[in-house]
This record gives C-alpha cells, structure tokens and sequence, in this order.
C-alpha cells in the first residue's frame, strides 16, 4: 500500500505545474508489447489526473497503418524506431518524443527443455534446426521481435529450411503456445516470456542480440484544446517519470532513462 501511495503522489507531482483543471479523454495507440504496462499505469494516471485514457492496443504495423490513415489519436506508445518514422512522416511531434522502457529480444522454451549449452552462433543454428515448430509474430504485420528473427534466419542462412516450421501468429503470446505444448520454440520480447509460467527465457548469441526501446510521442495534429495538450504533455511526463518506473520493472522491463 505504501508502495502504491508513493506511486499516485510522484504522478500528483508530476501534473502540477501546468496541467489544467479541465478532465479531458486522451486517446492513446498503444503497441501491444508495452499493454501490460500501460493497463497498470492507466488507473493510477486517471485516479490522479482526472483524465481519461482512451487505449487503442495493437501490433506496430497495424498502429502505424492507423496512423499513417489518418485516424485521430493524442498520444503514441510504440518502438521508438517507429515513433521517429512517424515523426519523420509529420504524423508525431519530434520535439515531444521521450523513451520509455526497453526489452530484449529472445526465445521461449519450455522448462527443461534442451537449449544451446553455450553462447556459439553454430550451437544457436543447430538449436534452431533441431526445432519442429517455432512460434513467431508474423514479420509482415512489422512486429520488430518478427522482423529480426527473419533477419537472424537469413544471415544464418537457414530461412528456407526453417520456413515450413514456422507458426506466425498476429495477436497471440507466442510463450504461452510454447506454455501450452502448441509450439517447441518461441521468439517474443524477453518481459513477455517471463511472464508466462512454465517457459524459460533463451538469449540470443551475442552477435544477434537487440534490444527494443519503446517511446511515446504526440500527434502532431493541432490538438482538441490547450486542455487536451496539457494533459498528453502530462502523460509523456509521468510514463517517462519515475512514478512510473517502479511499475516498468515490475512488467520485467527497463525503464529507458
């Protein structure tokens, strides 16, 4: 209890200064990477604001396909790389772009399963070559974790044999089908492996190691009212802030600071 009193008074300090009185909806595209994060940080920003957050959780590409659309949003929290092309496109304002969290990218296995003893980039292709399915995000959809292992593949020069055994999914935990004995193999972001019981977390070799960093923006869209700017402008403060770092680490994430 204490822990969370701690947490509403950094948020109540963080929207002083500026926020005005006015309560106002703040519509937030969330990527769902970071949708554990942001459904703890949302009731204590909206108990200590008086706002309300509008989430709109989905896969990077299909955000940035909203986006680029058109459709009307306040605040983005998606991989940064995204948001710097979003800013790029003149859809998010660069000067309102602050990182929030960082992950790993890696492999899920059940516990007990084999894994490659050591850390050797011919140990990893053996390991791969030796699964029958492999559960990954769909790289078409622009998941980063998806789109890197297909480039893991490539310079491995394994993509053709490791084809057929895929499983690309869209919208599921790709841990929890290694959880359920669906697929022997997953690749996800390592705060989302661990928090499915009964898979462990695999690293990738060194020289394929990456770690994503997620960032929130602001339309660039004149906003709504001053109102509404003051309260995304108070948003990026506290996800960025550390009243919200607490619960970052708890999700198994960095914060990005």
């Amino acid at each position: 209890m204490a822990a969370v009193c701690a947490v509403v008074a950094g948020l109540t300090m963080a929207l002083t200064g500026g926020h005005a009185a006015e309560a106002v909806d703040i519509r937030v595209f969330c990527v769902n990477g970071t949708k554990r994060i942001m459904a703890d940080l949302e009731p204590r920003f909206e108990s200590a604001s008086g706002d309300t957050l509008i989430v709109t959780l989905g896969g990077t590409g299909e955000l940035r396909h909203r986006i680029l659309g058109g459709e009307g949003f306040d605040v983005a929290l998606l991989p940064a790389q995204t948001l710097r092309d979003m800013a790029t496109l003149g859809k998010v304002a660069a000067n309102s772009m602050v990182d929030i969290s960082r992950s790993d990218i890696g492999m899920a296995v059940r516990e007990g399963a084999a894994k490659p003893a050591g850390g050797s980039v011919e140990e990893f292709k053996a390991w791969l070559l030796a699964a029958s399915t492999i559960a990954v995000t769909d790289p078409a959809s622009g998941d980063v974790s998806g789109v890197h292992f297909a480039g893991v593949l490539k310079q491995l020069g394994i993509a053709d044999a490791i084809g057929p055994r895929l499983r690309l999914t869209t919208e599921e935990s790709n841990a929890e089908l290694v959880a359920r004995g669906e697929a022997e193999m997953a690749v996800q972001l390592a705060h989302q492996i661990r928090a499915v019981a009964g898979v462990e977390f695999v690293p990738f070799p060194l020289d394929f190691q990456r770690g994503v960093v997620f960032a929130a923006g602001i339309a660039a869209a004149p906003p709504k009212s001053a109102a509404a700017q003051a309260a995304a402008n108070a948003l990026i403060v506290f996800l960025s802030g550390p009243a919200a770092a607490p619960m970052i680490i708890a999700r198994g994430m960095q914060p990005a600071k």
